[in-house]
């Protein structure tokens, strides 16, 4: 299983305190994508490629953003290892969602968007997330019991184009189905 072969990126990121899905909440990901099955998806935080990995692993084209140029390219590295098939973005995901979702040729095309970067601005990149996705596909995001996600958890349970579970693993998760 996957999970069991990313024990050592596991270790060092822990080590070097890198924020990382870890090892519960990545099982349950891994189980996530198996039942969704998706062909493309979005991922808002890289760091060193540990979700992206679990996210790509079933063979989707991963498009995947972070800030950090450094882990950018630790991350690609992890990527040609597990050969998961990813465009690493360098840059503010908020800004860099907000012009793909400015290109009409971009709505519809991800059937997963994993948002786990900045958690005060998991609100600003919402709407446009919802632009992006294609009609019944999924937005996960990581760590929705923070204090800074609790706008974007109180939006996202209520939000009228969305059916939201809450995960309750480690500081949890929620799982949000598009339905139109």
């Amino acid at each position: 299983m996957i999970i069991d072969d990313l024990k050592d990126i596991e270790r060092r990121s822990i080590y070097r305190r890198i924020p990382i899905l870890g090892r519960v909440k990545g099982e349950w990901l891994l189980n996530a994508i198996n039942k969704i099955k998706p062909k493309m998806i979005l991922e808002l935080g890289t760091a060193n490629g540990y979700s992206g990995i679990i996210l790509g692993s079933t063979g989707a084209k991963l498009t995947t953003i972070d800030v950090d140029e450094k882990l950018s390219l630790e991350a690609k590295e992890n990527f040609q290892e597990f050969n998961v098939k990813a465009d690493v973005v360098v840059g503010d995901a908020v800004d860099i969602v907000s012009k793909l979702a400015k290109k009409k040729e971009n709505y519809g095309i991800f059937d997963l968007i994993f948002i786990d970067f900045e958690k005060r601005r998991y609100i600003d990149v919402l709407e446009d997330c919802l632009k992006l996705l294609k009609n019944h596909g999924y937005i996960i995001a990581d760590n929705i019991t923070f204090d800074a996600v609790k706008d974007f958890k109180d939006i996202v349970l209520k939000h009228p184009r969305l059916e939201t579970d809450i995960i309750e693993v480690g500081d949890g998760l929620s799982l949000s189905k598009k339905t139109y």
